[in-house]
């Protein structure tokens, strides 16, 4: 028996600049078998100016926001996911891009009991963040979660 074909749902992009460099955030949705409810995000820093771009740098590099439908905090993707501390190191010439691809079970960190756990049914609000200095952040991307 072959498993159940992935379902890849676009659920959208966003985009911001700083200076000479743009991060650019895209969301899909994925369903399957073993993909139930998981969310891909990839964000993208590239380098549009003449003079190249270079950092070493720390994970994350990259962080994404939730907020709630308020506008409240709710969580962001480091404090669900354990990172190596190695060094990244970030050299980016005229166009040439830095990826990162994560993905999010829309879960968030219970303050009470340290236990990651799915957030409640309802509209939430993503932006992506690249933390390497300058910090940029993208515009918000509503995600249903339920």
């Amino acid at each position: 028996m072959y498993p159940t074909p992935l379902s890849r749902t676009h659920l959208g992009d966003s985009e911001a600049k700083y200076g000479d460099l743009t991060i650019s955030m895209k969301i899909e949705g994925i369903d399957g078998k073993r993909f139930e409810n998981k969310y891909i995000i990839t964000l993208i820093l590239r380098n549009e100016g003449f003079e190249s771009y270079s950092r070493d740098l720390r994970q994350p590099v990259f962080e994404v926001y939730v907020y709630d439908f308020s506008g409240t905090f709710v969580t962001d993707w480091s404090c669900c996911n354990e990172m190596l501390d190695l060094p990244i190191p970030v050299h980016l010439d005229r166009g040439e891009e830095f990826i990162e691809v994560k993905s999010w079970f829309g879960s968030a960190l219970d303050t009470l009991d340290c236990d990651i756990k799915p957030l409640p049914m309802g509209r939430y609000y993503i932006k992506g963040a690249w933390l390497g200095g300058p910090i940029v952040e993208t515009g918000l991307i509503t995600v249903d979660i339920g």
